[in-house]
């Protein structure tokens, strides 16, 4: 056999080699894309970096629209919170280990349902406080829980001071890499969704996944993209609906520098048909925005508005 004939049927199977070996992942671009990012170009480590005694806020901004329509019946549930988020500092051991007193300084609500009153609490100007918000009220400006986790954002142990408060692990940290990494290199964190059609029936365990990717990284910032992937087959229309808040994409900037979040932006816009009997849809937008302060939060001026719904 004539030696190019060989030399070329021997690029061809190491190339059959290469597009076998996981497939199930990704494609051959990505891998290629990815094996040229292990080999090339700056890696950066992103972690957090406080020190003892530091506060750190942030603003957060949650804007939801729900628009429903069953048989014939159409409904729209508005609902916007804003808040000051802190973290008071109070141990960071030699491997850089963080323990925080976290705790929502003020708060800012308001809701309107279709053919219902608008239902509205600012923690810094009212002094009643109506049912809806009660609990939330009493839980402002009170330590909500003691953290500590690693400088790459893992939660390793959790004391609740106020357990009748829900507090969301996943918004209250970013969850970086764990190790140096290069720009368009990605990171996953996979959770279980636990679900329920009704009250009931049994609840099902939906297989999710965030994929993190590093976009870019200028003058100290990182801008890292958020994907969700949904890993459970769902073809429940019911389960859908139930699902859909956690459906997210956006992006993080984060001080390298400085080790903290500066800012974070989750969008949401998902339509689901039949979730309740024939003919019928729900549409969810949602917006969720939290940004680092570095001033004390000043009082509203601008009466709050409801998030309008795409059309």
């Amino acid at each position: 056999m004539p030696t190019k004939l060989i030399h070329s049927l021997s690029g061809i199977f190491l190339t059959l080699i290469t597009c076998t070996v996981g497939l199930a992942d990704e494609s051959l671009t990505e891998q290629l894309e990815a094996a040229k990012n292990r080999v090339t170009g700056p890696s950066f480590d992103i972690r957090y970096k406080f020190k003892v005694g530091e506060v750190v806020r942030t603003r957060v901004e949650h804007l939801v629209t729900v628009e429903t329509k069953i048989q014939g019946v159409s409904e729209t549930a508005q609902t916007r919170s804003v808040s000051t988020k802190s973290w008071k500092i109070v141990h960071v051991d030699e491997q850089g280990n963080i323990q925080f007193i976290h705790q929502v300084d003020d708060v800012e609500m308001w809701q309107k349902v279709t053919d219902r009153p608008e239902v509205r609490f600012d923690s810094r100007s009212d002094k009643d406080v109506p049912p809806e918000y009660r609990m939330v009220a009493e839980s402002v400006g009170e330590p909500l829980a003691k953290i500590t986790m690693t400088p790459y954002g893992e939660i390793t142990d959790r004391e609740n001071t106020r357990p009748n408060v829900p507090l969301s692990i996943a918004d209250l940290t970013v969850p970086l890499p764990g190790k140096p990494i290069r720009l368009g290199e990605r990171w996953t964190v996979s959770t279980k969704v636990p679900v329920r059609k009704s009250a009931a029936d049994p609840i099902k365990n939906v297989k999710t996944r965030q994929v993190y990717t590093l976009e870019q990284v200028k003058t100290g910032v990182a801008t890292i993209s958020v994907k969700t992937q949904l890993l459970t087959p769902v073809d429940d229309a019911a389960i859908k609906s139930k699902l859909v808040q956690r459906m997210q994409n956006g992006e993080i900037r984060f001080d390298i520098d400085n080790g903290r979040l500066l800012s974070k932006q989750m969008d949401l816009d998902e339509t689901v048909q039949n979730f309740h009997g024939a003919d019928s849809i729900m549409q969810y937008l949602a917006r969720f925005t939290e940004t680092l302060v570095k001033d004390e939060p000043k009082t509203a001026t601008q009466p709050v508005q409801g998030p309008k719904l795409k059309r």
